[in-house]
């Protein structure tokens, strides 16, 4: 159980790292309107360009490289971004 809890408490964490990187990449976004939920493109109507900076943050953040398919492969939420950078991380 202690392990689960652990990995729980990673993935908090990469959730809130995401968010962060987001608030400050995006500019213009409160934190308290961003949560794990949020789907940047439809939720706030960011474009192409900002989400692509936004992903590069993101790996260079905690130094991985996801590929183009897998960033199309998720749902758009700040969660899905974290699953891949946790996927990444337990690599």
């Amino acid at each position: 159980m202690e392990n689960d809890n652990g990995i729980l408490a990673q993935k908090d964490q990469v959730i809130e790292a995401v968010i962060d990187i987001f608030v400050r990449v995006i500019g213009f976004i409160e934190r308290e309107n961003v949560s794990r939920f949020t789907n940047p493109a439809k939720d706030f109507h960011i474009d192409t360009d900002d989400l692509s900076l936004f992903i590069a943050e993101v790996e260079k953040h905690f130094h991985i490289s996801a590929s183009q398919s897998e960033w199309f492969s998720i749902d758009g939420t700040i969660e899905g971004v974290a699953s891949i950078v946790l996927h990444h991380l337990s690599k």
